[in-house]
C-alpha cells in the first residue's frame, strides 16, 4: 500500500514528473568526434568480460549461489556501458577442476580472446551451513591473474542482495574490471565502451575543460553504438555543470539534460544506471523529488547493487520528509560503492542528507571526506562553509569561502541564503539563519 506521505507529495509534484514538451534539440549533438575517433573503414576493438566456469563443491545449490553473484556483476558492467559480456559458463567442466588451472582452457580457443578481454571465474566451496565464493579476474590471452577476492556466505547458503558486503563485492569487481580494460593498449580504434569509460573519468575530474571533453566522448560513444546509457551519462554530466556553475544559460542546460534523459529512458528503460542517473537529473535540475524517488526506486528494483540509485533514493526521501531514512540510504550507497570514481559525490550527497537529518557532526565528516577526494568540488565546500559557521568555527568557514571563490569569484554567504542557489538542503534546516553577516 502506498504511504500517505508519498501520495501527498506525488500529488504536489505531479507536474514535474510528466515529460516536458521541449523540442529534442540535443538529438543532433550525438555525432561529434565519431568520424575522427572511429574511422569507418576500421573495426573497433571491443572490451569484453567472458564469464567462465569454475570449481564447485558442496551442496547442489552452490551453483545457484555463485551464478546469481556473477549475474549481478555482469549486469552492472553491461548497464554502465563500459564492456560487453560473453557468458560461457554452460560448458561442461568437472567440479574438481584443479585450482591452479583455468577451467575451459581446452574448450575455448585462444583466437576467441584479444588483449581487450578479461575472464571472470567463480569458484565456490562449502557445506550446508557455510560457503566461500572466490572471484578471480584473469587477463587474456596471457591467462595471468589480475585480481581476486573471497566472499563468505553463512546460513542456508542463499545470497542476500540486501547484504552490504555482497553489494560492495559486486561493485569492487566491476570497478576493477572496467578500469583494467580501459588501460589496455592494443593499437586498434577505441570502441564505444572505451569512449564511455574515458568520458566517465573525465567527468569526475571536474572543471569546464573536462566536462566539455567528457560530453564529446559520450557523444562519440553514442554515435558508435546508440545506447541509452551514453545519453544518460551526458544528461547526468549536466547536473555537475549546474552544481559547479559551469554553464552559460540555465534554461538551455536544463532543456538539454531532460532531452537526453528522456531519450535514454526510451532506449534502455530497464537499465538501472539509466534510471539512477535520470533520478539525479530530476533532483538537481528541477528539484522534482517525487520523480527522482520513482526512478531511483525503479533502478534499485532492477539492480540492487546500484550505489547511485541508493544515493538518489536517499536524497529524494530526505526532501520528501523522511530525512532519517534518506540519510541511511546515502550511507549505504557510499558503503557499497567500493572504489568507484564517483565516490566523492556519494560522500557529498550523504553530507546533504545528514544535514537535513540533523546529524551535523557526521555531515561535517562526510563533507570533509568528499573535499579530500575532490578538493575543487563545490557542494562540500558550500556545506562546510555553513556547517563550520554553525558550529562556531568561523575561521574554518572563512577558509571554505576563500576556496570556493577561486572557482566561484562571486560566492558569499548571501549566495547560500538564496533559495535558487544549488544548496537547497540548507534551507530545510535552521543552519541558514546562523550564517555570518560578514561578506567577502
Amino acid at each position: 500500500m502506498e504511504r500517505g506521505w508519498l501520495r501527498e507529495e506525488r500529488a504536489r509534484f505531479q507536474m514535474h514528473v510528466a515529460p516536458s514538451p521541449e523540442p529534442r534539440r540535443a538529438a543532433n549533438l550525438a555525432t561529434d568526434l565519431a568520424a575522427h575517433l572511429q574511422p569507418a573503414d576500421e573495426r573497433p576493438s571491443r572490451s569484453r568480460i567472458v564469464l567462465i566456469p569454475g570449481c564447485r563443491t558442496g551442496p547442489s545449490d552452490t551453483a545457484v549461489v555463485t551464478d546469481s553473484l556473477v549475474d549481478s556483476i555482469a549486469k552492472t558492467i553491461k548497464e554502465l556501458g563500459v564492456a560487453t559480456i560473453q557468458d560461457r559458463r554452460d560448458m561442461s567442466v568437472s567440479a574438481a577442476w584443479p585450482a591452479d588451472t583455468l577451467p575451459g582452457d581446452g574448450l575455448i580457443g585462444d583466437d576467441g580472446f584479444s588483449a581487450g578481454t578479461l575472464s571472470l571465474r567463480s569458484d565456490v566451496f562449502g557445506s550446508d551451513t557455510s560457503k566461500i565464493v572466490r572471484l578471480a579476474l584473469l587477463q587474456r590471452p596471457a591467462n595471468t591473474l589480475a585480481w581476486s577476492s573471497i566472499l563468505q556466505i553463512n546460513g542456508e547458503g542463499t545470497l542476500d542482495l540486501n547484504d552490504a558486503n555482497v553489494m560492495r563485492t559486486i561493485n569492487l569487481v566491476v570497478n576493477f574490471a572496467v578500469d583494467q580494460l580501459a588501460h589496455i593498449k592494443d593499437g586498434t580504434p577505441r570502441s564505444a565502451s572505451h569512449l564511455c569509460y574515458a568520458g566517465i573519468l573525465r567527468l569526475f575530474r571536474l572543471g569546464r575543460a573536462n566536462f566539455e571533453s567528457a560530453d564529446k566522448l559520450f557523444a562519440a560513444a553514442f554515435a558508435a553504438e546508440p545506447r541509452g546509457i551514453y545519453l544518460a551519462w551526458r544528461a547526468y554530466l549536466r547536473t555537475f555543470m549546474l552544481a559547479e556553475r559551469q554553464f552559460n544559460c540555465r534554461q538551455t542546460l536544463e532543456a538539454e539534460a531532460f532531452d537526453l534523459m528522456y531519450r535514454a529512458l526510451e532506449l534502455e528503460p530497464y537499465n538501472s544506471y539509466v534510471a539512477g542517473l535520470s533520478a539525479h537529473v530530476h533532483s538537481m535540475m528541477r528539484r522534482s523529488y517525487v520523480a527522482a524517488y520513482e526512478l531511483a526506486e525503479r533502478a534499485i528494483q532492477l539492480n540492487h547493487a546500484n550505489p547511485i540509485a541508493w544515493a538518489c533514493l536517499g536524497i529524494a526521501k530526505s526532501y520528501l520528509g523522511k530525512p532519517e531514512d534518506g540519510f541511511q540510504h546515502t550511507l549505504l550507497a557510499r558503503t557499497i560503492a567500493g572504489a568507484a570514481p564517483f565516490r566523492f559525490q556519494l560522500d557529498a550527497l550523504s553530507c546533504i542528507a545528514g544535514t537535513m537529518a540533523g546529524e551535523l557532526d557526521k555531515a561535517v565528516h562526510l563533507a570533509e571526506a568528499s573535499h579530500a577526494l575532490a578538493p575543487t568540488f563545490a557542494p562540500p565546500l558550500r556545506y562546510l562553509s555553513a556547517l563550520y559557521a554553525h558550529n562556531g568555527h568561523r575561521e574554518l568557514s572563512f577558509e571554505m569561502v576563500r576556496k570556493l571563490q577561486t572557482t566561484e569569484p562571486d560566492f558569499s554567504y548571501d549566495k547560500l541564503r538564496d533559495k535558487a542557489y544549488p544548496a537547497a538542503g540548507l534551507h530545510r534546516t535552521s543552519i541558514i539563519n546562523s550564517l555570518p553577516a560578514r561578506q567577502f
